[in-house]
């Protein structure tokens, strides 16, 4: 079932296999925008998958926790880390119920795809972890993408809008600071980000 740990487990045991990434190893463009405005500390990327994102920070000097349910996704980032001596710390784990080894400067969640109780429940978990003043990034399919046409296989359900991460933010304790969308040109017309800067 796509959007399942054993869907996810198998598709990158086949990337690994074949020697390549499923999402390539430059950052995610909008969180490296925002991120690069920020003091360096201790950073939490949630969903990291092949951690694209968290070498990235790792290289600009912040300490980074790195969060899968992937095991094979979490292998591949825990053997890149010590090739690197990068500060990665990367572990297997349920990001809706994920505890933060100490308090966090930044959370970083990108394109976490999961069900409204459960982003809520992920986002829920980062501003726990932030220590005040912490900042929390987010990025996801936009649902409406479905309205585009260009939503592919993903689940309507698993898509989401900024009202919606917004109201999950500020539930958590969080001040949305920015909320909106972006429009990216993809094969077929324009994709839509749902976009999220709070803090704590």
């Amino acid at each position: 079932m796509a959007g399942s740990q054993e869907f996810w487990e198998g598709r990158y045991r086949a990337a690994a296999a074949e020697g390549s990434s499923l999402w390539g190893r430059e950052p995610n463009g909008w969180i490296a925008e925002q991120a690069a405005g920020l003091a360096t500390g201790h950073a939490a990327d949630l969903g990291a998958g092949e951690g694209r994102n968290a070498f990235w920070l790792a290289e600009r000097d912040w300490s980074v926790e790195a969060v899968d349910f992937s095991a094979v996704a979490v292998a591949g980032m825990a053997e890149e880390a010590a090739l690197r001596r990068l500060p990665v710390a990367a572990t297997v784990g349920d990001v809706t119920a994920w505890t933060a080894e100490q308090p966090v400067d930044l959370a970083v969640l990108c394109y976490l795809q999961l069900p409204p109780d459960a982003l809520a429940a992920a986002i829920g978990a980062a501003a726990r972890a932030l220590r005040p003043g912490g900042v929390l990034l987010g990025i996801w399919h936009d649902r409406l993408d479905v309205e585009r046409g260009l939503a592919g296989t993903m689940s309507p359900a698993i898509r989401t809008t900024p009202d919606e991460t917004a109201a999950m933010a500020v539930a958590a304790g969080l001040t949305a600071e920015l909320s909106g969308r972006r429009d990216r040109e993809v094969d077929g017309g324009l994709a839509c980000d749902c976009l999220l800067v709070a803090r704590a």
